[in-house]
């Protein structure tokens, strides 16, 4: 089960995808030259690409389009099992910003999720 609550997230856009990461998770933002990062565009099926990498404490890495920062807190609405164990045990749930609902994932799960798709691709 993951958090009631969430205070600090960066909300991400795959594509026109919406994706939140807890902020407190995410060690540094790097441009995408140069570093290896999982693009969460893959989440969606989408081609590679990003213009931020946000890098995890572990040295992870993940790419985004685009990413605002959302210091409120948000009440975390649950996530269906179902959908937690195809995104791999990185979803944890979602939240409503903006009048959007934004997927809430983990930042070393999601990555790790991301680069076992490359695997799914070439079988």
């Amino acid at each position: 089960m993951g958090p009631l609550s969430v205070r600090g997230m960066l909300l991400c856009h795959a594509g026109p995808h919406r994706i939140a990461f807890h902020a407190h998770e995410v060690a540094s933002i790097a441009s995408p030259e140069g570093v290896s990062a999982a693009s969460a565009r893959r989440a969606f099926q989408a081609p590679d690409g990003a213009s931020r990498v946000l890098v995890s404490s572990s040295g992870g890495a993940v790419g985004v389009d685009t990413l605002e920062i959302e210091a409120e807190p948000h009440p975390v609405l649950p996530a269906p099992p179902l959908a937690v164990r195809v995104s791999g045990g990185s979803l944890q749930g979602f939240v409503v910003v903006q009048g959007k609902l934004w997927p809430l994932v983990g930042l070393v799960d999601f990555e790790r999720f991301l680069r076992g798709l490359v695997g799914e691709e070439a079988a």
